[in-house]
């Protein structure tokens, strides 16, 4: 009976031991509650510190000036002088630039026209049209000679204050301003080598000739590198020796040519106070200025004024 009884009770201390267990293992098996995720950190955005802008290098592209060759028609300047008198000039451009200029001055007994033929002659572009004038030999190109340089030159002509057709008055110092303001213009004209400039001129435009060349050296607007005088006469205030000089005597000498006939006596008288300039007498003639371009005449005076421009442009 006993025995009846420990196997009863280890019976159900078994299945005690057994449920236990189940209930254990039970709990065990359940999936563990999760726990609420902890919030994400803040997140802090640090602003920069300022910094300097940086521009850009800038690489710029070397462009080249295009070259203006000006069309060979006469161009009509208008210009000033210095106490505001309006002058009139014609510009001839040469086929080249830069290239160098002639600067011509009249006489007292017409204007600027009385250069138009030589100005194209010098301008030796093709526009000369050769042909007889009965009244001027200066201006009866039929006769000039051939202009075999090789250089087509800018020529600039103008008419003095109060000389258009022929000079009205005598005024030597106003003509001086007008002088002055042309050489200033013609170094400031398009297509002109402002250091290879020259002048020439007749009677009062010979004495115009040396003061503007040596004015224009003067003033550093350009350089005037000689002058050709046809009969000049100390007509402009200052003595032709004087302002002659200054060229002959500049280092390097600056020529100087001084033409005149023996019965022209101031032009005797101004030409041989300049021995160091090359003097051309044309004998026992009473010919001024312009008279002197005669055609057949030895030397050519043409010849001798391209003779002039070789040897200026060669100094």
């Amino acid at each position: 009976m006993a025995r009846k009884l420990l196997k009863t009770y280890i019976l159900i201390f078994s299945c005690f031991i057994a449920s236990c267990s189940l209930v254990n293992n039970q709990v065990t098996d359940q999936p563990e509650m999760s726990e609420t995720p902890p919030a994400p950190p803040a997140t802090v955005t640090e602003t920069p510190e300022p910094t300097a802008a940086i521009s850009p290098t800038m690489t710029s592209t070397p462009t080249k000036t295009p070259i203006v060759i000006l069309d060979p028609s006469p161009l009509e300047i208008e210009f000033y002088a210095e106490d505001g008198q309006v002058l009139s000039g014609v510009y001839f451009p040469a086929d080249s630039n830069p290239a160098p200029l002639m600067v011509l001055m009249h006489w007292a007994r017409g204007d600027q026209e009385e250069w138009t033929e030589i100005a194209l002659w010098l301008q030796n572009r093709s526009e000369l049209v050769r042909a007889p004038d009965y009244n001027n030999s200066w201006k009866s190109s039929d006769w000039y000679p051939e202009n075999t340089s090789g250089i087509s030159m800018g020529v600039f002509t103008f008419t003095l204050r109060e000389c258009t057709g022929g000079c009205l008055s005598y005024l030597p110092a106003e003509w001086l301003l007008d002088i002055q303001a042309a050489m200033t213009t013609a170094a400031g004209l398009t297509g002109v080598d402002s250091n290879q400039i020259m002048t020439a001129g007749a009677s009062i435009g010979a004495d115009g000739a040396v003061n503007g060349c040596v004015w224009l050296n003067q003033s550093g607007l350009g350089e005037c590198r000689g002058a050709f005088a046809l009969s000049p006469g100390s007509l402009l205030l200052v003595p032709f020796e004087n302002v002659a000089l200054e060229l002959l005597q500049n280092d390097p000498s600056i020529p100087v040519y001084c033409l005149y006939g023996l019965r022209d006596d101031a032009s005797v008288e101004t030409c041989s106070a300049v021995p160091e300039a090359v003097l051309v007498d044309y004998g026992y003639v009473d010919y001024h200025g312009f008279e002197l371009l005669q055609p057949l005449r030895a030397p050519d005076p043409l010849i001798l004024l391209l003779e002039f421009i070789e040897t200026a442009l060669s100094e």
